[in-house]
């Protein structure tokens, strides 16, 4: 596959950077900032977890008003979990509906809800199970699921989400790429070049570890422990033609708006070099 252009790389706001403020508010964040669209957090205040086709509607419309895009809803369905959740269950009908009427083709889902180390047998083959059962009602509305790399889930390592992404063989279940703190079998690149021909979607932060213990915190995408560059070239190589979401900032309270759009400027400058 030939590599693309930078800028067929779109650079998008996750709602949950504003998950304290009512969606009209962060869709005029993005929009004043340029951003290319949003990242629909899929809670509340922003979108609700039960379908509902006059409220999806009108934030559809709110969506277009702005010119954006929004590619991707930021679900919380799980996918074999081994434990009742004190938010309660997110119905797969619900989810897969709110996309379509959004006209979003991309919905973030989970893996379990267990690492990879401690998963059993049984845990594995129940969520390979769910996923391919959701994928194939998914595919019916042109819906890919991209499994949330996360290390309190069974997409924990560039291997795990391999290994999950190859069991489920399904087109449409495919990997949202997210860079966390914790890292220490490979680096962020060696991870993002094992499961490259499965990312769909892509989740940026940064962060420094604090001296003397595990807690971090967040940093601008250009100063923290995670270099960008590498992963955006490799993203450029590889011909990927989907999204790059802000998903925190790293000010609260004053500045924010700031911050996002220092992030936004710095992630456009790689994606066109």
């Amino acid at each position: 596959m030939a590599a693309s252009q930078g800028n067929d790389i779109r650079i998008i706001l996750c709602t949950i950077a504003y998950r304290d403020r009512l969606l009209d508010h962060v869709l005029d964040v993005a929009a004043d900032l340029g951003f290319d669209g949003v990242e629909i957090w899929g809670r509340e205040p922003h979108i609700s977890e039960q379908f509902d086709e006059n409220r999806v509607k009108a934030v559809q419309r709110m969506i277009r008003q702005q010119g954006l895009m929004v590619p991707v809803l930021s679900s919380y369905l799980r996918f074999g979990c081994t434990k009742t959740r004190a938010e309660g269950t997110v119905e797969l009908e619900d989810t897969l509906h709110t996309a379509h009427c959004l006209g979003t083709e991309i919905v973030r889902v989970w893996a379990s809800d267990v690492p990879s180390a401690q998963a059993t047998e049984a845990v594995w083959e129940a969520t390979i199970r769910q996923c391919q059962q959701a994928c194939d009602q998914a595919s019916k509305l042109g819906i890919t699921l991209a499994v949330e790399m996360d290390r309190r889930t069974l997409a924990d390592s560039g291997a795990a989400a391999r290994r999950l992404a190859e069991s489920v063989k399904r087109d449409n279940l495919r990997l949202n790429y997210h860079v966390g703190p914790d890292m220490a079998v490979q680096t962020p690149l060696e991870q993002l070049q094992s499961v490259m021909p499965y990312v769909v979607h892509m989740h940026a932060q940064n962060y420094a570890r604090l001296t003397g213990g595990d807690e971090v915190r967040y940093m601008p995408l250009g100063d923290g422990a995670i270099d960008y560059r590498p992963l955006v070239n490799q993203l450029r190589e590889s011909g990927y033609t989907g999204c790059i979401a802000v998903e925190f900032s790293w000010v609260e309270g004053e500045g924010k708006r700031e911050a996002l759009a220092a992030d936004l400027s710095y992630l456009k400058s790689l994606v066109n070099e």
